[in-house]
C-alpha cells in the first residue's frame, strides 16, 4: 500500500517544511506591503502596533505547525527504529531528513519574525 502524501514516510515530507515556510514568507511580507500601502499604522507607536501583533500571531502559528510536523516525523522514526532493526531504510531516511528540515524551517520562520518584535512596520 502506498502512503498518502501526508504520511510521515512519504517523500513529499522532505520539501513540505520549506513549502510551508515559503508560503509564510510570501504571505507575511506581501501582506505587510499591502497593509502599509492601504492602512499604515502610526509610526510613533513603534513596534507595538496591531499589524505587528497580527504578523507575530501568524508566525507563531506557523512555527507551531512546523514544530508539530517535526515532532510527528521524529516520533515516526523512533517507532520504526524500535519496531525492528531491519525496518525499511528509505522510510526512516525520509523521516529523519524531514524532521531536520522541519526544524530548520521553524528556525528560519523565527528568524524572519524577529524584526516584527523590534521594528515599527511601514517605516
Amino acid at each position: 500500500m502506498q502512503p498518502t502524501w501526508f504520511a510521515p514516510a512519504h517523500p513529499a515530507q522532505i520539501v513540505m517544511g520549506f513549502v510551508i515556510w515559503s508560503i509564510w514568507f510570501i504571505a507575511m511580507y506581501g501582506g505587510l506591503s499591502v497593509v502599509c500601502q492601504l492602512a499604515p499604522p502610526d509610526v510613533e507607536q513603534g513596534p507595538l502596533t496591531w499589524l505587528n501583533g497580527g504578523l507575530l500571531t501568524f508566525a507563531l502559528l506557523v512555527i507551531a505547525l512546523l514544530l508539530f510536523l517535526a515532532w510527528r516525523s521524529g516520533r515516526y522514526c523512533a517507532s520504526r527504529h524500535k519496531a525492528s532493526e531491519e525496518a525499511v531504510g528509505f522510510e526512516r531516511f525520509v523521516g529523519y531528513v524531514s524532521t531536520v528540515l522541519y526544524l530548520i524551517a521553524a528556525v528560519a520562520t523565527l528568524a524572519g519574525t524577529l524584526p516584527v518584535l523590534v521594528l515599527p512596520p511601514c517605516n
